[in-house]
């Protein structure tokens, strides 16, 4: 009975090392893939960067999970969101450090104008990475719709900073400043 839990405890060490490994690799690509973006005008195509992250924001190493998401996904974009919530919901209880499970979510909760829930699952989403762009502007359009400007501003700024090629965003950046000169 000792070599069995001796062994269970060393392939979950073994485990947790492969996949503290894994996630340095992943923030290792990030963080070249950020630097990237802030160069793209003197090296890459910033769309090809953008995709690049996306890709890796999208990935998970359980296919289970990579199967979820894109059931969710589909769920989402044929509008069964009682559907594509289940799905969500069991995503992110199965796998609670994936980010990319909370921003679909959101998103899902965004569509429906359930505001508030997606700005919770938007929080999670920026608990794991604080980078993420797409659910920035998502918080940023709640707050704007929601009245709250110079938060929404705020919010947008931030985004640029950590991706300068969005044009939706710059350009609702400039909108909110003519429409408020004084924030």
């Amino acid at each position: 009975m000792r070599i069995l839990t001796v062994l269970s405890v060393l392939l979950a060490l073994s485990s947790s090392a492969f996949s503290a490994g894994d996630n340095l690799k992943r923030d290792d690509q990030l963080d070249k893939l950020f630097g990237d973006l802030h160069q793209a005008k003197t090296s890459r195509d910033p769309d090809k960067i953008i995709a690049d992250i996306w890709q890796i924001w999208g990935s998970n190493d359980s296919p289970t999970a990579e199967l979820l998401i894109r059931q969710g996904t589909a769920a989402m974009n044929a509008h069964e969101f009682d559907a594509a919530e289940k799905t969500f919901v069991q995503l992110i209880e199965s796998y609670p450090n994936y980010a990319e499970g909370w921003n679909k979510r959101a998103t899902l909760y965004f569509i429906m104008g359930r505001y508030d829930n997606s700005l919770t699952d938007i929080q999670h989403v920026l608990d794991l990475e604080p980078r993420h762009f797409g659910a920035l502007a998502g918080k940023a359009a709640i707050l704007r719709a929601q009245g709250h400007t110079r938060e929404a501003l705020g919010v947008l700024r931030e985004t640029l900073a950590i991706n300068p090629h969005m044009a939706s965003v710059q350009q609702s950046i400039k909108e909110l400043e003519k429409e408020q000169p004084d924030i």
